[in-house]
């Protein structure tokens, strides 16, 4: 699939560092990105201002099944697809970054609509909202849902004294409806099996629905949300922060907001119900003085990646049980996670997820990536002349499990007697470099055992 990119930072070279490994990527930038990281890159790189028709053609635009817009102006960004769709993209993509057009998703939408663009993407928003899924399941590192909200995978570290290591899985039994899908326990990630014995330490991923997911966390994981740890403290109260103050709020949170601009925390405190502190989130005597080493949820989130990692750091220090940061630069998520942050998340980064599920809906692609990209969870549908089989005889023989199986409009959460038909499609998580191969099985099995 060709892709052509209209950018001028770092998100357009991490877009097309992302997109390059399975697409036809042209980058179209201005001349002041010479010499820069996109130089690294195995993408095609046209010199020109994206909101220039004459710039856009000469890129081939009316080639691209896909034009996205991701300058850090919005006006631009807007005029650039715009135009692109007029000279005949496909599709056409508008990232709104700086919230200087609309103030929320659905205003955007509909100023995209009229202007002919496919699609609207807002960071901000998309990671407040990746930031509350996660904030709601207690003690949780990642939380994604699919299908509609049918089908939800759910990745937490086993507390000492779980049920879950009592015995084997095979012993031990999970609720209908949950999947077990991966451990990683230290460097080592894995798939569940009947024998596996879990520890304290593991992070465990679950898929399942609604239903059987709640079941496992309360049941297996020790969570109960009692209403006295709903409290949390968000430092940063720009446009992720004030979204999700008023998510906590809405879903009857006790929120403190730290805001280090006097006039910011003015506005946002006509805007919120809970306490909204002027101050700076890394003065220890305030956050002494505000009891926010007792709040159980600390969630760093300004604009400032260092800010973000010494708040979170000094919240570690006062105790703070969980604490939920933001990262713009993707490559500091790996690195505030290996200096002991529990949940690390980035703007650049959900926008960047959402690029790919629009293009998975339109071809064979991820529709999720987990763990920093290290496992894709993939779409696969099952041929027209598939017979009926067990899942039990289909075992990859590489890294992949089928978490969930759609079948006309109904999801089904599978067991190992579960039969595969004709016509539906699996929803399978595997390793990136074993994508291929999966893909390879499931497209070609025949229905023999595959012992």
């Amino acid at each position: 699939m060709r892709v052509l990119i209209g950018g001028e930072d770092e998100l357009a070279v991490s877009l097309a560092e992302v997109l390059m490994q399975d697409h036809d990527v042209t980058v179209l930038a201005p001349s002041s990105m010479r010499g820069s990281s996109l130089d690294r890159l195995d993408v095609e790189v046209r010199w020109g201002s994206c909101s220039s028709s004459t710039a856009l053609q000469s890129a081939n635009v009316d080639q691209a099944e896909f034009f996205i817009a991701c300058t850090p102006a919005d006006e631009r960004n807007l005029v650039a697809a715009a135009a692109a769709k007029r000279l005949g993209a496909k599709q056409a993509i508008c990232f709104l970054r700086r919230h200087e057009v609309q103030a929320n998703e659905r205003e955007a939408e509909r100023l995209a609509l009229s202007l002919g663009i496919d699609q609207v993407i807002l960071p901000a928003e998309r990671l407040a909202r990746e930031i509350l899924r996660i904030v709601m399941v207690p003690g949780a590192l990642d939380v994604v849902a699919f299908e509609g909200g049918r089908v939800r995978l759910v990745r937490k570290e086993i507390p000492e004294g779980s049920h879950l290591t009592t015995g084997t899985l095979r012993e031990i039994g999970v609720p209908q409806g949950v999947v077990l899908v991966t451990c990683r326990r230290d460097e080592e990630l894995f798939i569940p099996k009947g024998d596996t014995r879990f520890r304290p330490g593991d992070q465990v991923t679950a898929m399942g629905d609604q239903k059987g997911i709640n079941k496992f966390m309360t049941r297996f994981l020790g969570d109960r949300q009692r209403r006295d740890l709903r409290r949390a403290t968000v430092v940063g109260g720009g446009v992720v922060g004030l979204t999700v103050a008023k998510g906590l709020e809405s879903a009857g949170w006790t929120v403190k907001v730290v805001e280090s601009n006097e006039r910011r925390a003015n506005e946002i405190a006509q805007q919120l119900k809970s306490m909204v502190l002027h101050g700076d989130g890394t003065d220890l005597e305030l956050l002494a003085e505000e009891h926010i080493g007792e709040d159980p949820v600390l969630i760093a989130v300004t604009s400032r990646d260092e800010v973000n990692l010494l708040v979170s750091l000094l919240a570690k220090q006062e105790g703070v049980p969980r604490i939920i940061t933001r990262a713009d630069r993707m490559t500091n998520e790996r690195l505030f996670e290996k200096v002991g942050i529990d949940v690390v998340r980035s703007a650049q980064g959900a926008a960047i997820h959402s690029v790919l599920r629009k293009i998975s809906r339109s071809r064979d692609e991820p529709i999720a990536e987990l763990e920093h990209g290290d496992l894709k969870v993939l779409r696969l549908p099952v041929r027209e002349d598939f017979p009926p089989t067990p899942l039990a005889q289909m075992r990859a023989p590489v890294f992949a499990i089928v978490g969930a199986v759609s079948r006309g409009g109904n999801v089904l959460i599978p067991q190992g007697d579960t039969v595969i038909e004709a016509g539906d499609t699996l929803l399978t998580i595997c390793t990136a470099e074993d994508e291929e191969e999966a893909r390879n099985f499931f497209s070609n099995f025949s229905g023999a055992s595959a012992d």
